[in-house]
């Protein structure tokens, strides 16, 4: 069923769910405050249950989309309980068991994930905006005050060009990294660009740029297609399409 496979992907190496769910099932049996049970156990077994029964799954899917569902699971306090269950059986524990099981869970914590920082989501700071310096220059040259543009932007940007601007206008998000697939991210995603079938795409979406990574190999002139090179920011090439109409939002 689509919430197994959900729930697998959710759970991502698997050993900081399993630990999660052997805490639970230590706090169901050893936790005797009322309070701190309904907290760590009872409501993140009712989370469980709602995502797992397939009429929940079918209510969300018909009203919000199946492909968000798994967010259900980000209601599961799984740090918190893992950190209270491990302090609880500590504090129940004395002499050299206790340090054996402090320092045990201190091994864990480091086997059972990665680290965040070695996604490619990550990169390391240039500026007070924690994103790359090319996408704060080519943002500042594009972005016109009180005028709407629209931009195609490389996948690797997708990240960070929101996190800077909120005036430009993507023609397409990071979402498409993840569910989906776009025809005009598609074009540029080649290492060698076919530039009558991008700038026809591009034009169809009405953007106004166009910013292609000096790695791409062109099959022909963008210019030849009414756009002008502005100008080369890192390693990439920003191309104005001068055919294109701002529209003032002012």
């Amino acid at each position: 069923m689509e919430v197994f496979y959900l729930f697998r992907e959710y759970m991502g190496t698997g050993l900081v769910l399993i630990w999660y769910l052997a805490v639970l099932v230590y706090l169901f049996v050893a936790e005797k405050r009322k309070d701190r049970r309904i907290l760590f156990v009872y409501v993140p077994l009712l989370v469980l249950l709602l995502f797992f029964l397939p009429f929940s799954y079918k209510v969300f899917q018909k009203l919000l989309g199946g492909e968000i569902f798994y967010r259900i699971t980000w209601l599961l306090p799984v740090t918190v309980t893992i950190s209270y269950g491990a302090v609880k059986l500590c504090s129940e524990l004395q002499g050299k068991k206790r340090m054996l099981v402090a320092g045990l869970s201190l091994v864990l914590v480091i086997l059972s994930g990665t680290l965040v920082y070695s996604s490619p989501a990550f990169s390391k700071a240039e500026n007070i905006h924690h994103v790359p310096q090319e996408v704060v220059e080519i943002c500042d040259m594009i972005e016109i005050p009180g005028v709407e543009v629209m931009a195609a932007f490389p996948p690797e940007m997708l990240h960070f060009v929101r996190q800077y601007s909120c005036t430009i206008c993507m023609a397409y998000g990071r979402e498409i990294l993840l569910n989906g697939f776009d025809d005009l991210e598609f074009a540029m995603h080649y290492k060698k660009v076919d530039v009558d079938h991008l700038s026809e795409l591009a034009k169809a979406r009405k953007c106004h740029y166009v910013i292609l990574s000096t790695e791409k190999e062109l099959s022909g002139r963008m210019e030849d297609h009414g756009y002008e090179c502005m100008g080369q920011v890192g390693e990439y090439l920003v191309y104005k399409d001068t055919t294109q109409d701002f529209y003032v939002t002012q």
